[in-house]
């Protein structure tokens, strides 16, 4: 085999008689490792990365007196790219878990890598390519259980950002202002009719609510009303910032997502911690202060939860607005894991007295699709007719399609936009599905986090979008 290969590798050699090869030639033979038996078929053996299911061989010396059975201690991934935009001069792999890596691009054409590695899961990831425009081509690699001395392949498309049509159809109606409390209401889930729960990111234990919350056929909102759960109101401690909620109805359980510690527990429908917890990754915890769970969902159907980030990690610094989506199980174990990337902010956080942007809400829904809610929200310094004239919230809802996308970046289509002024500011945080409506058409629920009033900046809304 060629010389380069053996410098990477460790080889372990176990000699033995052959006396019947001539001298002068060398004789190669490819092998399985697992059992040593020879490989059949069109085997090139003085390229056996081109075989792409084994790397060991059995070799005959040029003195034709004895034979090497090399065993590679390392594994390989030969990785194709097709699909490579001109002008490229640099791919990133990035993994799912672990470091980002940079490769360079020196020729125009398919790429074509080929790279030693240790032995061990190789877990899945993205190979992302920026046009000459600015647009970022992707493809998603599959992740591989790596065993020594066997070389695995990768051959992927990159795929231009642009996402193909939905299919979904959606309409917006107008805010409903609601007539409780000032809170923060941070996520909202569906528990069935007009029941649903709410978590108050300023209360303490789950902070959860229940609210009732009535729509009639064409989507209008009724008359909203709020109740504390006994959870809740008997809770000690500090406030967790609860800010994403869901329902798992085989369980009759709600989860919640907390900011101040990323923790998803598990509580009763009064508020009661239930002593589950989903299992949440340890990279996943290594947020911007502030900036962590917002979203949770969980579809009976897939029987997956999710949750992002409500912006970047810290480590996550090699391209801009990008959020690890993560799954997890019925049993609360970790699952797939998908990159998304946010759209451009219109404005930024300098002369504010209150900004953010991010992801607030993800809703499942039952293809195993995802609804993304990108979210925008700007307060002015100023007096305070200065901060009514500058306030803006703007919202963006998005679908992407885990199940069956292949880029690396979920290419997202949108569903729906709208802003708010400060004569109807509302700041969008929680979002799930409601019931379906007599004409087929399902409802996403949408509830704003006032902040308790923000001053008399703001106020408590529900929206209600309409989509099939």
């Amino acid at each position: 085999m060629k010389r380069p290969l053996l410098s990477l590798l460790l080889a372990s050699f176990t000699a033995f008689s052959c006396s019947a090869q001539p001298k002068g030639t060398v004789v190669h033979e490819p092998v399985r490792f697992e059992d040593g038996t020879p490989v059949e078929g069109d085997a090139v053996a003085d390229s056996l990365f081109a075989q792409d299911r084994f790397v060991t061989d059995t070799t005959v010396t040029e003195k034709g007196d004895s034979l090497f059975t090399v065993r590679h201690a390392g594994a390989f991934v030969r990785m194709q790219l097709d699909g490579l935009p001109a002008g490229v001069d640099r791919i990133l792999l990035v993994p799912v878990v672990g470091q980002v890596r940079t490769l360079p691009v020196t020729e125009p054409g398919p790429l074509v890598l080929w790279m030693a590695k240790e032995p061990g899961v190789l877990a899945a990831g993205a190979a992302v390519a920026e046009s000459p425009d600015g647009r970022l081509w992707s493809a998603r690699l599959s992740g591989k259980d790596m065993q020594p001395g066997i070389a695995y392949r990768w051959d992927a498309t990159l795929l231009p950002p642009e996402a193909p049509d939905p299919g979904l159809r959606a309409t917006p109606r107008p805010a409903t202002l609601l007539d409780i409390a000032p809170g923060e209401y941070s996520g909202i889930t569906w528990l069935g009719g007009n029941q649903y729960a709410v978590v108050d990111d300023n209360l303490k234990g789950g902070g959860i609510l229940r609210f009732a919350i009535p729509i009639d056929a064409d989507g209008n909102v009724g008359t909203v009303l709020r109740q504390v759960t006994p959870g809740t109101a008997a809770a000690k401690g500090k406030a967790r910032d609860t800010e994403g909620i869901a329902f798992v109805p085989s369980e009759n359980r709600l989860y919640v997502s907390s900011e101040m510690d990323q923790e998803i527990r598990g509580y009763d429908l009064n508020g009661n911690d239930a002593g589950t917890s989903l299992q949440v990754p340890k990279d996943l915890k290594g947020i911007v202060d502030n900036l962590g769970f917002e979203a949770l969902t969980y579809n009976e159907n897939t029987g997956l939860f999710w949750t992002t980030t409500e912006a970047p990690l810290k480590a996550d610094s090699f391209l801009p607005g990008i959020l690890r989506l993560q799954s997890f199980d019925r049993e609360g174990k970790p699952s797939r894991r998908y990159f998304y990337q946010t759209g451009e902010p219109v404005k930024s956080g300098r002369n504010t007295v209150a900004y953010v942007f991010g992801v607030p809400a993800l809703t499942a829904l039952d293809d195993g699709r995802l609804l993304v809610m990108e979210r925008e929200v700007y307060v002015p310094q100023g007096s305070l007719w200065e901060k009514f004239q500058g306030a803006f919230t703007d919202t963006h809802i998005y679908v992407v399609d885990p199940v069956h996308d292949t880029a690396g970046l979920l290419r997202k289509s949108l569903l729906c936009s709208f802003t708010t002024s400060a004569l109807n500011l509302a700041n969008f945080e929680g979002m799930c599905l409601g019931p379906v409506l007599p004409d087929g058409r399902r409802t996403l629920v949408l509830i704003a986090d006032s902040q308790k009033g923000s001053g008399g900046l703001t106020n408590e809304y529900v929206k209600v979008i309409l989509f099939r």
